[in-house]
């Protein structure tokens, strides 16, 4: 029988199901939850200032100017606006009657919520005085190299969270193996997880033979041998799609010394499964539904 009660619980970006994604205010409510841990997205702007937002651009769907009008179509890359620039926008709300709005019905919305820098949320973490473990996941694309080099922007990310002392409780957290490995050499005291997800319905994923994402590491079709891998390049964490995950994956992993953690749980379904697996840890679009199940599967066990 696994000990659901040792699974821990991410807040995966804060938390959506109720408040805006990547915001201050979504990870407070986290923290005031009592989660594990936080997922964060973070991007670089035109003047190199590291940021938390998930998307290379800014989208219709969840971006007001400042005038509180809606994008009519996708907006500039962050990378070609400036701290200054970016917080022109608003980030509080999700546009009504869209595909988002109807994945998260009953977030809040809110205005006047300017993307945070990376600062802002590490202080945020600092200041409550809460243990939690930090994802801070890098968003970068293989195809992006020649436009932000991986070693520069891992070692920015590294120094902020060293310059808050958050370094223990902090992993580098990426799709783009290669800046992982920038990471690993520029801050090895920090640790790196892993993500992947296999190929599904068209979308290339990332683990797949030749893929451009797992440079320095390949992948010839064989779960044990990537994890060996992994175990070999320094690794703390491989953090796969849950529904990718397989027992035998899990049980090889966690005999390397690898901890599990799979991304993203959202229904009530898929975060009871998720909590029973036997994995280490689980990032959540719903941590106040997780918490929830967590205490009542464990209240099962004993």
């Amino acid at each position: 029988m696994t000990n659901v009660d040792q699974t821990k619980i991410y807040a995966h970006r804060g938390a959506p199901c109720l408040l805006p994604e990547n915001t201050l205010e979504g990870f407070a409510y986290s923290l005031e939850l009592g989660v594990d841990g936080i997922e964060l997205d973070v991007l670089l702007t035109k003047d190199n200032v590291p940021v938390v937002t998930h998307n290379h651009t800014l989208l219709p769907d969840t971006t007001r100017d400042a005038n509180g009008k809606w994008l009519s179509e996708e907006g500039p890359l962050v990378r070609d606006l400036t701290l200054a620039e970016l917080r022109q926008f608003d980030m509080g709300a999700i546009r009504p009657d869209t595909k988002y709005a109807a994945k998260f019905p009953n977030q809040k919305q809110l205005s006047g919520v300017p993307v945070p820098t990376l600062d802002e949320f590490l202080a945020l973490v600092r200041d409550s005085g809460k243990p939690v473990e930090l994802l801070v996941e890098l968003k970068h694309r293989p195809e992006d190299d020649a436009i932000t080099n991986p070693a520069e922007f891992a070692d920015l990310v590294g120094r902020a969270i060293k310059a808050k002392g958050l370094e223990k409780q902090s992993f580098m957290h990426s799709f783009h193996w290669g800046l992982l490995d920038a990471a690993h050499k520029a801050h090895p005291e920090i640790r790196c997880s892993y993500l992947t997800a296999l190929p599904k319905n068209g979308d290339a994923g990332t683990l797949y033979e030749g893929s451009p994402w797992l440079p320095p590491i390949g992948f010839d079709g064989r779960t044990t041998n990537l994890l060996q891998q992994l175990k070999a390049v320094g690794a703390a964490v491989w953090s796969p799609y849950h529904a990718n995950l397989t027992t035998e994956a899990r049980l090889a992993a966690q005999a390397l010394g690898l901890e599990v953690i799979t991304w993203t749980a959202t229904t009530p379904e898929d975060i009871s499964r998720d909590l029973q697996s036997g994995v280490d840890g689980m990032i959540t679009d719903d941590p106040a539904t997780a918490l929830a199940l967590r205490e009542r599967l464990k209240n099962l066990e004993s």
